[in-house]
């Protein structure tokens, strides 16, 4: 079940909150999480080769044991400036560990923004001193609010569902809309669950729902520095890992919030006008769907055919036979919504104006029929506008 208008911090045990601190002008800038009684923790961050700070203290941390507490700043990611930048996390990690009476490896860093730019110290230090005075809240939606960059919206998910007899939760956040195209992770996102889990096995899952939700969306095909997905166990309620009724109806719970929250951060994406789902059907492999609905979505061509309303069937095609994957174009077919384009490898007469009616709606449902396997995926992605020029000229 999907309850609206719930957060993170509506899962016991769970607590967060956002304040303006002083490195954007005049909105909130510095959040954090808190799961003092947490069993576990799971986390997945960005391959791009430059990397922030924040993520190198973050993959160490959870090497070393259980991470309890997060402190996220926007506005600016403490990238691509040297010792200064480590300097910056390592404080910010233990300013946070010492207000919460934990080690330094249990916190979790994470900066989000311009890169380049020296890091306001003085301003996240008093505040860190600000927001754990009282490290108790049950504010989600104001931490939600702390981490956007230029997203136009808070991005929560909260889901739940009986497994076995107890009532398992899964809650998260997240931000992001511009340089979206994830490799193991995309933007900030964090999520909390009720479940007793235990960490390798959290790890499996989450590696998972990642791989079918977030690395399966695409804004404009650029991987951030900072990318960070962290994911608490409570230990509220026991799931059996090794029933596996019990773990495959958690997985399938985790599974559908991730992939809601990534469809939020690719329908903000910046400068967008609607979302894009892209299906494959009939691929030999898993590994050959997720690639070629992947190659639609990032294609330029694509994305801006479908903010002009053109029905360019052309440009669908091109882009599905770009990944070296396994694909025989006379069993090929493709759908724009219950219109069929191309069927068998030859082009179909079809309503043109019926069509262009289609791609004027929110969301666009395209639809590839390879009919050479059984395996199928789906990829979100979104138009490409004028707006997203505009966007990220002025952001500096």
């Amino acid at each position: 079940m999907n309850t609206s208008k719930k957060s993170i911090t509506d899962i016991e045990g769970v607590f967060a909150s956002g304040i303006h601190c002083g490195v954007k002008s005049d909105k909130k800038d510095l959040a954090y999480i808190y799961v003092p009684d947490a069993v576990s923790c799971a986390g997945v961050f960005t391959q791009n080769k430059v990397v922030a700070p924040s993520v190198v203290h973050d993959r160490k941390a959870l090497k070393s044991g259980v991470i309890k507490a997060a402190i996220i700043n926007s506005g600016n990611a403490n990238t691509g400036l040297g010792k200064s930048g480590a300097d910056n996390t390592k404080k910010m990690a233990q300013q946070t560990a010492d207000l919460l009476g934990l080690k330094t490896m249990q916190v979790a860093v994470s900066s989000t923004g311009i890169i380049g730019v020296p890091l306001p110290f003085e301003a996240i230090e008093s505040g860190i001193t600000s927001i754990l005075a009282d490290p108790k809240q049950k504010d989600g939606q104001g931490a939600a609010e702390a981490i956007l960059t230029t997203d136009l919206c808070t991005k929560q998910v909260y889901k739940e569902a009986k497994i076995g007899k107890k009532i398992i939760q899964i809650a998260g956040m997240t931000k992001g809309s511009g340089m979206i195209a994830p490799n193991m992770a995309t933007t900030l996102g964090y999520l909390a669950t009720n479940a007793n889990i235990p960490q390798q096995q959290l790890q499996d899952a989450l590696n998972a729902a990642i791989d079918m939700s977030y690395n399966m969306s695409s804004v404009d095909t650029d991987t951030s520095t900072s990318d960070t997905v962290l994911c608490w166990a409570t230990g509220q309620h026991n799931v059996n890992v090794r029933n596996k009724t019990e773990w495959e109806a958690f997985q399938t719970l985790l599974n559908e919030v991730c992939i809601e929250m990534a469809k939020l951060v690719v329908r903000d994406g910046e400068g967008a006008t609607k979302l894009i789902e892209v299906t494959i059907n009939g691929a030999p492999t898993v590994k050959e769907a997720r690639a070629i609905a992947k190659s639609v979505i990032d294609s330029p061509l694509v994305k801006t055919a479908i903010y002009g309303n053109d029905p360019n069937w052309g440009r669908l095609l091109m882009a599905a036979g770009k990944p070296d994957t396994r694909l025989n174009p006379d069993k090929l077919s493709v759908f724009i919504g219950d219109h069929v384009l191309y069927q068998d490898g030859d082009a179909v007469e079809f309503d043109h104006e019926a069509i262009v009616a289609v791609l004027k709606k929110d969301p666009v449902n395209i639809t590839f029929e390879l009919n050479i396997g059984s395996a199928t995926a789906t990829a979100w992605g979104c138009d490409l506008t004028e707006r997203y020029i505009e966007i990220n000229t002025d952001y500096n």
